[in-house]
């Protein structure tokens, strides 16, 4: 195996581990939002801290993600994203320090137990997020600083830029879904938590699948657009209209559901969609059934444009 492939298996473990990550960091601050809004957003220098902690690093992953597999951002978009993110993260870092008793004792009755974490809980794994991501953005300043040293060099042989083929336009609201995804994900990965609520009633299981499917293929079919991959055009077609069918499937399963068991949703459905129980809205279901119904939609456009071809 050469050096280039082995560089190349290295960066996808370490994309996919971030991607994980990045699902779970969304998870936690969605239920701190969630939280935050039923609380009537009181309090905010305290819960701004405890939240933003667990959307910056998603965030970096956005960028590093478009960085390194779309297209190098020019060096005057790398500094002003470095310098937003360490402004952001020292902010949280002191809201942190400032309100460090306070989040500590809440630590030690189990307030944040609930909240799934890297070996440690909040407020020590905030300390660590936010620390790690100045020093990274340091290292990239010092990047720019100095193109011709070992760090920019390195920096730059591991990229693999082209991978996707995505403009700044359609980056943007991709990077929307991508948000929306990793809470549904991260959602659906921790529902563990609540799992007797499967044998109250089964339908949380499909609860979870939908939270967890309809997303991801979404989100992956459109980032990587699989119709301008090298392969077969039958294997295109075959792949578009699978990610079809699947939201069809859970598009009718739904309601089915819905019209033999109404109101299920209310009654199993609490530890997946809490902001939808906050606010007495049913907003985590319209964002998935808007999510079904869009991919949908370019699924067919593009398996349309295939078969003229």
């Amino acid at each position: 195996m050469n050096k280039t492939k082995i560089i190349k298996i290295i960066l996808a473990s370490l994309s996919a581990l971030l991607f994980l990550l990045s699902c779970f960091f969304m998870y936690d601050f969605y239920k701190c939002l969630s939280g935050f809004i039923a609380n009537g957003f009181r309090e905010p220098l305290k819960m701004l801290p405890l939240i933003v902690s667990y959307l910056l690093p998603v965030l970096c992953f956005l960028f590093f993600f478009y960085d390194t597999y779309n297209k190098n951002a020019n060096n005057t978009a790398k500094i002003i994203y470095s310098c937003v993110v360490v402004a952001i993260a020292v902010f949280n870092l002191v809201g942190i320090i400032t309100n460090f008793n306070l989040y500590a004792s809440n630590n030690r009755l189990g307030v944040y137990e609930s909240l799934p974490s890297i070996i440690i809980s909040f407020p020590y794994d905030a300390l660590v997020i936010n620390s790690l991501l100045i020093l990274l953005q340091g290292y990239n300043l010092f990047a720019i600083i100095k193109p011709n040293h070992k760090i920019s060099k390195a920096k730059l042989s591991i990229k693999q830029t082209d991978t996707v083929n995505l403009n700044i336009v359609e980056y943007l609201p991709i990077c929307i879904l991508a948000i929306l995804s990793f809470v549904f994900i991260g959602s659906s990965l921790c529902c563990f938590n609540a799992i007797e609520n499967a044998l109250y009633d089964a339908k949380y299981v499909f609860l979870a699948l939908w939270e967890l499917l309809i997303p991801l293929t979404s989100l992956l079919l459109i980032v990587f657009k699989v119709e301008k991959r090298n392969m077969p055009k039958k294997a295109k077609l075959i792949t578009l209209l699978s990610a079809i069918v699947l939201n069809l499937v859970f598009g009718i399963l739904l309601l089915v559901f819905e019209l033999t068991t109404p109101g299920f949703i209310i009654h199993v459905g609490k530890p997946l969609f809490m902001i939808a129980f906050s606010v007495s809205l049913p907003i985590e279901m319209l964002v998935l059934i808007a999510i079904m119904l869009i991919s949908t939609i370019i699924h067919t456009v593009k398996i349309v444009l295939l078969l003229k071809k």
